[in-house]
C-alpha cells in the first residue's frame, strides 16, 4: 500500500469511529426520551383507567335508578288503574 493510500484509509478510519461516536450518542439520547416517554405514558394510562372506573360506577348507579324508577312507574300505575 502507499502512503497516499494509507493516509486515505486512516483519515476514512478516522471518520468512521467518529460516525460510531455520534451514533452511540443519539442512541443513549433516544433511550433517555424513551424511558421518559413511558413513564409519561403509564401515568395517563393509570389516569384514563382511573377515570373509566368512574365512568363504569356512574353507569352502574344510572341503571340502579333506572330500575327502580321503572318499578315505581308501575306500582303508581297499577294503582291509578285499580282506582
Amino acid at each position: 500500500m502507499s502512503e497516499k493510500q494509507m493516509d486515505r484509509f486512516e483519515g476514512m478510519l478516522t471518520q468512521l469511529v467518529s460516525m460510531v461516536g455520534h451514533l452511540k450518542e443519539d442512541v443513549d439520547t433516544l433511550k433517555a426520551d424513551m424511558t421518559g416517554m413511558k413513564a409519561t405514558q403509564e401515568k395517563q394510562h393509570a389516569e384514563v383507567m382511573g377515570k373509566l372506573e368512574l365512568l363504569r360506577m356512574d353507569q352502574e348507579i344510572t341503571w340502579q335508578k333506572t330500575v327502580e324508577n321503572e318499578r315505581n312507574i308501575e306500582r303508581l300505575t297499577r294503582q291509578i288503574s285499580n282506582n
